[in-house]
């Protein structure tokens, strides 16, 4: 199983909460309204960050992740240059995202504890 997880910044013409409501509204409707099978998402999971912090240790920058589990790299690819990843939900994040800020990483899991 690869995790990928993508670290999202918002265009510089939307604030914050402009940029989760878009997220979060629109953008996910839209994608739970796509027609499933195309490739095997395992699991697809939104983190927003929360006001907190502490004191010595800085935050990343960043409006929001996009965690989502595919069972290989493969699939991953599949996704992200199928006619619907380009076509319908690029589109639709060129609405929200700064796109050329987003960063990805592709990692496995190995639990520790939990």
């Amino acid at each position: 199983m690869i995790k990928i997880s993508a670290f999202l910044t918002r265009r510089a013409d939307l604030t914050h909460e402009q940029f989760v409501d878009y997220w979060t509204q629109k953008h996910t409707p839209l994608v739970l309204s796509l027609p499933g099978g195309e490739v095997p998402v395992r699991r697809h999971v939104q983190l927003l960050p929360t006001e907190d912090g502490i004191p010595g240790i800085s935050t990343a920058a960043y409006d929001g992740v996009a965690e989502v589990w595919v069972d290989d790299i493969a699939d991953a690819a599949r996704w992200f240059t199928s006619d619907t990843y380009t076509t319908t939900v690029a589109e639709d994040e060129e609405k929200f995202l700064d796109r050329s800020q987003t960063r990805f990483l592709y990692t496995t899991e190995t639990p520790i504890f939990g």
